[in-house]
């Protein structure tokens, strides 16, 4: 008996021992092999009695800046340089029409004004002159294209300008006298010295030269070069015929010397280096400084272009 009982006590003793592992275990925390999450902390609530303490704004922003949207500031525009350089070729473009417009109806009325003085000669108008178009000029103008087979429409155009000044020129002009007698009676005081401001053959300035030459021939000129320059009619190198008048520029601005035309491209003229010589249009003196031509003789015919 007493045998069985340490046997029993012997057997409580080992199943003790072998339980205590088993209740430790269960005593202790899981461990995992996963990382565990931080707690998140949760923030604390906003007191409704404490207001939230609005932000100042920075000092350098003005209230009437800050009032308005961002999208209402705008940067002022600037031009493309392309652009800019169109507007000014335009602006300069629109200057110089403008300024060629008017030089032309300053010539126009130049040239009105010219045709009525001619208009009086020839007896179709006692209108004084103005260089304006008006009904009295028109009517006129319409009287001698008429008169002349021209288109009667009453304007100035080349055609009539042209025969209107010739017809006056027929009634003013130089008559009888032919070019080849004042281109001979030029020859003939060849070598005369030049003496400035001189008018018989002890010595000639130029127009002092030209106006004794035209006076041989009982014909009268003006005295000075730049009034010589006004007689007549224009006409271009191409229609020059002996007897004609040919200015330069030379000491001063306009027609300054003169001479008479001998044909061939050659002039009579009182030079002020050697006297009354022949020279020709061609020279490099000459060529540059060729200011125009005019006929003064009936006889030398009619211009046409």
């Amino acid at each position: 008996m007493k045998m069985k009982k340490k046997l029993a006590s012997v057997l409580t003793v080992i199943m003790l021992a072998c339980s205590l592992p088993w209740q430790a275990q269960a005593a202790a925390p899981i461990v995992s092999n996963k990382p565990h999450k931080a707690p998140v902390a949760t923030p604390p609530a906003v007191s409704e009695a404490r207001p939230v303490k609005a932000v100042p704004e920075p000092a350098a922003v003005k209230a009437d800046t800050a009032a308005k949207p961002a999208t209402e500031v705008k940067a002022p525009k600037q031009a493309k340089p392309e652009k800019k350089a169109k507007k000014t070729a335009k602006k300069k473009s629109k200057k110089t029409k403008e300024k060629q417009s008017k030089v032309q109806v300053q010539q126009s009325n130049w040239r009105l004004k010219v045709a009525q003085q001619k208009l009086q000669v020839l007896g179709f108008s006692d209108e004084r002159p103005s260089g304006r178009m008006t009904e009295a000029t028109s009517t006129a103008l319409k009287s001698f294209q008429k008169q002349h087979k021209l288109k009667a429409d009453g304007e100035l155009n080349d055609a009539t300008y042209q025969k209107l000044t010739w017809e006056a020129f027929a009634k003013e002009g130089i008559p009888k006298v032919k070019g080849k007698e004042i281109v001979s009676r030029a020859a003939k005081y060849k070598g005369v010295p030049y003496v400035f401001g001189g008018t018989t053959t002890k010595g000639f300035d130029c127009s002092g030269y030209v106006q004794y030459v035209f006076k041989d021939c009982k014909a009268k000129l003006p005295r000075l070069a730049d009034e010589q320059a006004l007689q007549g009619i224009f006409v271009t190198q191409k229609q020059l015929r002996p007897g004609d008048l040919v200015f330069f520029t030379t000491y001063a601005a306009g027609a300054s010397h003169v001479g008479i035309y001998a044909g061939d491209g050659q002039f009579w003229s009182a030079s002020s280096s050697k006297g009354v010589m022949l020279s020709s249009l061609k020279d490099d003196y000459w060529k540059q400084r060729y200011y125009g031509a005019r006929r003064v003789l009936i006889t030398n015919g009619e211009v046409y272009k």
